[in-house]
């Protein structure tokens, strides 16, 4: 499998590589909260299959996901990260920095495609590194996705019964076939991690001016890709970060709940050839 060691972590990914020498570009897929490489893989897939002549794909699991662990940790894949909740999604842009320099070597510009929390990434890492970023497109995603602090008390408390009943609101659906698929999953990594991805969100929700600021002023692009069935992230807050985001674009596609951009959806497919081929080609 292939690992990447980035000091004390070790991160899994995949990747597709591209044949082509005259600049090929770097499309780069970041996961949400508990998820893994897997949740994206329909979506890399998509690109690779039309555009993998175009461009280097990467997909990977995030510090302590399913199969990036701490190396230090080998048979204890589910340790937690000392990070403070503060700094959460500030760590993950920071080290998949770290992560592609090391992968891609320096000075490329990467087009970011983040669902939820890692929407929430995708904006950090656009603030913090505007200089290696081509364009974002944000799925599902906004940057004030509001967790209360009773839902991650009841997470502590009983994770599978508040997973579960989570789930069921992210997908709209009473099928216990899809919802115990869902559960499994998550459950691929540790709980302990998954609620502190909800820490980082919440935490991420109250801090995020300065970043907005800093994308601004490096008119960075941004596609922001929502749907009004979406229960988890409102399409009134992707409409928000539309208005802050001076250079953004915003498409409402039919998903049946937050999940189902991910998963061959023809809508969301659509909006991704548009946004790799022509969208936010050229910076205000």
């Amino acid at each position: 499998m292939p690992y990447i060691e980035l000091n004390d972590i070790r991160i899994f990914y995949v990747l597709h590589k591209t044949s082509a020498t005259n600049k090929p570009g770097f499309v780069v897929l970041i996961h949400g909260v508990g998820g893994n490489h897997l949740s994206m893989l329909s979506i890399f897939n998509h690109i690779r299959k039309k555009y993998g002549k175009l461009f280097n794909i990467l997909v990977f699991d995030l510090p302590c996901h399913f199969r990036s662990y701490l190396i230090a940790c080998e048979a204890d894949n589910a340790t937690r990260l000392a990070i403070p909740i503060s700094g959460g999604i500030n760590y993950y842009a920071k080290i998949i920095n770290v992560f592609l320099k090391k992968l891609f070597g320096e000075y490329n510009t990467f087009i970011l495609i983040g669902h939820s929390m890692g929407a929430q990434i995708c904006i950090k890492y656009a603030s913090l590194f505007p200089h290696a970023v081509e364009k974002v497109m944000l799925i599902a995603g906004c940057h004030e996705t509001r967790v209360r602090d009773d839902f991650i008390k009841s997470l502590e408390k009983s994770f599978n019964k508040t997973i579960n009943i989570f789930l069921k609101d992210a997908l709209a659906t009473k099928s216990k076939n899809v919802l115990n698929s869902a559960l499994t999953d998550i459950k691929r990594t540790d709980p302990r991690i998954t609620i502190n991805d909800f820490r980082y969100v919440q935490y991420f929700s109250e801090h995020y001016d300065i970043d907005i600021n800093h994308i601004n002023a490096g008119k960075i692009f941004f596609d922001l890709i929502c749907s009004r069935e979406d229960k988890i992230v409102k399409y009134d807050c992707v409409a928000r970060l539309h208005r802050k985001i001076v250079n953004s674009e915003i498409h409402e596609i039919n998903s049946e709940n937050h999940m189902d951009f991910l998963y061959k959806n023809p809508s969301t497919e659509k909006e991704i050839d548009k946004f790799l081929l022509t969208r936010g080609m050229l910076k205000l």
